[in-house]
């Protein structure tokens, strides 16, 4: 690896997410600050009981609500292959943030939201304000577990969490492409934007000398978690993406 010097010139932040779960924080950061290396990445999946049910029920939700950019992305490839747009025209789409509320207007699908930089507390209190009757469809990742659905269920209120894709294990191949390029890249510190992320990072480049960085957590939890695998913690983020941002802008 590069000496410290070197680093210390550049600027660049490795950001180990997805890109598209991410994509709050490339609307609001300079796009030539991060060097992106995903360890985590999807492929369309579906469980046929589960598609089927949704299939059946459909005119039976009174909201959609996309999460985030990779829910919607594969959200939006199962509707068209099973032509199912004109009933989400019916349905009100409720969104979280910019980039996906435009991929689903890209797609001709009207989103949603009620706030910029929206919380997930803050499309509850549109719904309750709306109160529409209907249970509420949510596309997510298998096994993941995400915010929303969790209170929409804590309040008693109809929710389906509908499985439209999967994490597939990065290859070696793409992690020995990662690490070349690293190597290449000026890159000054590195993000880990939650718990599972920092166990990602140590596990696909432990040749790291990860004290030659900075080492930015996004949210308590991961500060916690690095300190747990003896890494140190010079910045903590609030836990979302848009207070990752202002560390980073500043």
């Amino acid at each position: 690896m590069k000496s410290l010097e070197y680093f210390k010139r550049m600027n660049k932040i490795l950001v180990t997410a997805n890109k598209d779960l991410a994509s709050p924080l490339i609307e609001q950061v300079q796009t030539d600050k991060l060097f992106f290396t995903p360890l985590e990445l999807y492929e369309p999946e579906t469980v046929k009981e589960e598609n089927n049910y949704v299939l059946e029920n459909f005119s039976g939700y009174a909201f959609i609500i996309h999460g985030n950019l990779r829910n919607a992305r594969y959200f939006v490839d199962w509707i068209n292959k099973n032509q199912k747009l004109l009933n989400v025209h019916q349905v009100v789409n409720l969104v979280l943030d910019e980039p996906t509320q435009r991929f689903l207007e890209e797609n001709n699908i009207p989103g949603v939201m009620p706030q910029a930089n929206a919380r997930a507390i803050d499309l509850l209190e549109f719904m309750l304000r709306i109160s529409k009757e209907g249970s509420s469809l949510y596309p997510t990742a298998a096994g993941k577990t995400e915010e929303m659905p969790g209170l929409l269920k804590e309040l008693q209120m109809a929710v389906h969490e509908f499985t439209v894709c999967k994490e597939i294990r990065v290859s070696e191949t793409l992690v020995k492409e990662y690490t070349q390029k690293i190597e290449e890249q000026p890159v000054h510190s590195i993000l880990f934007h939650n718990r599972s992320s920092v166990i990602r990072t140590l596990t696909a480049f432990p040749e790291i000398n990860y004290s030659e960085f900075t080492l930015i957590a996004g949210s308590e939890g991961a500060a916690q978690k690095m300190k747990e695998e003896g890494l140190p913690v010079h910045k903590t983020a609030g836990g979302s993406w848009k207070s990752i941002a202002s560390i980073i802008e500043n």
